[in-house]
């Protein structure tokens, strides 16, 4: 019987794809409505975009517009919270409402002949929430042990902690686009109704229908239940990324840790850095696939870690990069090097003709998948709407990708990982970690304890 082992397949080349036509309209009021009609289609989906996320959020209530948007689903002056359920029921339609960094959305699918209601409910709910006090102190209270349920998983943690440390206290992104433990606490349903009235308004707003719908009659909705709706708030703050510190390694504790959660990292892009595809490739063979070099190092070659992983996080100001895994308490410090090491020589290490194809198939590969549905597909609207990006976004994305060679992603590397600013944050038992990653000579260490 014969040892040898079989090839490994070689993948095919991405198939065609081509992104929904879609046109875009705007109401009296500012509103700006894009519709995206897909054939085939038998259901509708509709996202209603606002300038009220976290960026939108005064520092000193942080957290509102998060618990704003949860709120929303939870009644209108008409319709208590039963009620407005049971209506939601009644019409067979899935109506959500969240809140990011950049944007604030609300919106529900359903069939096309419920296309009506719907808009009719999703008009409400916005413009005449309820805000019952006792919905907001049920949901507040979620919001807290949620995060309490984060900081006890060590991953979660750590991914606090790395931006906690990364920024300066003046910058908002060192803390969740939640908010705090302490700014949620001190948060009461008055603040709610203030952010609302303040920024949920049409001015910066987007309606995005896509899905199964005629033109001219989603239009007519729109225009109907939406366009009485009046006023344009102030929107974003504009965020000034600024790092806490240099190169240097924060320790949080976890006295009996068996594992170290490691994130290292800096401050990453922003949306509309000119380097956005390059540094996506980039950070794609680094450590955005099974077969990075990240992970082919840690896990394969060292059996560190199940996985390890880096990736960017671009907001309308510049977003953390960070690099990740989870090892066994006595490779921590050793983990740490490798990783650096990886990290550190990107810049100096064109990624091979593998490397970049693999990276650039498997960009190109997934990108369609987000696309499946009509939520999917209203859904990608929102960066073109939110940052302002070409309508012909989606058509060139692959063209963009595929324009990324060895030389800009090198670049990329060598512009956007620069080893003097990584910080390194290790969430685990200090005290068996910390002389070992001490004698490493990476950088001061702290040991701070676990929140």
């Amino acid at each position: 019987m014969s040892t040898t082992s079989p090839m490994r397949p070689t993948p095919s080349a991405p198939r065609p794809y081509r992104f929904p036509a879609f046109t875009r309209h705007s109401l009296d009021n500012g509103l700006t409505v894009w519709l995206v009609p897909i054939a085939g289609s038998s259901l509708t989906s509709v996202h209603l975009l606002i300038d009220a996320g976290a960026a939108a959020e005064d520092e000193s209530h942080g957290g509102v517009a998060s618990l704003t948007a949860r709120l929303l689903v939870t009644g209108t002056r008409r319709l208590d919270a039963a009620a407005f359920a049971a209506a939601t029921e009644r019409l067979g339609i899935e109506v959500n409402s969240e809140s990011s960094w950049d944007s604030s959305r609300a919106g529900f699918q359903s069939l096309p002949q419920h296309l009506d209601a719907g808009m009719a409910l999703l008009a409400e709910m916005v413009q005449e929430p309820r805000f019952d006090p006792d919905e907001f102190s049920r949901l507040k209270a979620q919001r807290l042990a949620a995060i309490l349920q984060m900081r006890a998983d060590a991953g979660s943690l750590a991914d606090e902690s790395f931006i906690k440390h990364l920024y300066d206290a003046k910058t908002p992104y060192r803390r969740l686009a939640g908010g705090s433990p302490d700014m949620v606490e001190a948060l009461a349903v008055d603040d709610v109704r203030a952010h609302h009235a303040t920024h949920h308004q049409p001015g910066r707003g987007h309606l995005v229908v896509a899905g199964a719908f005629d033109g001219d009659e989603a239009l007519r909705l729109a225009e109907q239940h939406l366009g009485g709706w009046s006023g344009s708030g102030p929107g974003h703050r504009t965020i000034t990324p600024t790092a806490a510190g240099g190169r240097r390694v924060v320790i949080v504790d976890r006295p009996g840790s068996v594992q170290s959660e490691l994130r290292i990292g800096l401050i990453g892009i922003d949306r509309y850095d000119p380097r956005y595809f390059s540094a996506a490739i980039m950070s794609t063979y680094l450590g955005g696939a099974f077969t990075s070099r990240l992970n082919l190092r840690l896990r394969e070659e060292l059996g560190y870690t199940y996985g390890a992983r880096c990736g960017f996080d671009p907001r309308r100001a510049a977003g953390p990069f960070t690099a990740g895994a989870a090892v066994q308490t006595d490779v921590s410090a050793p983990a740490i090097a490798e990783l650096l090491v990886l990290l550190e020589a990107a810049g100096d290490t064109p990624p091979t003709n593998d490397e970049l194809r693999r990276s650039q198939d498997y960009q190109i590969g997934v990108f369609p998948l987000r696309f499946e549905t009509t939520g999917g597909i209203a859904a990608a609207i929102e960066p073109i709407a939110i940052y302002d990006l070409a309508d012909d976004y989606w058509q060139t994305y692959r063209d963009h990708l595929e324009a990324v060679n060895a030389t800009s992603a090198q670049q990329a590397a060598a512009e956007l990982i620069r080893p003097a600013e990584l910080l390194v944050v290790a969430v685990g038992d200090a005290s068996a970690i910390r002389a070992d990653v001490e004698a490493l000579g990476v950088g001061p260490v702290e040991v701070v304890p676990a929140p």
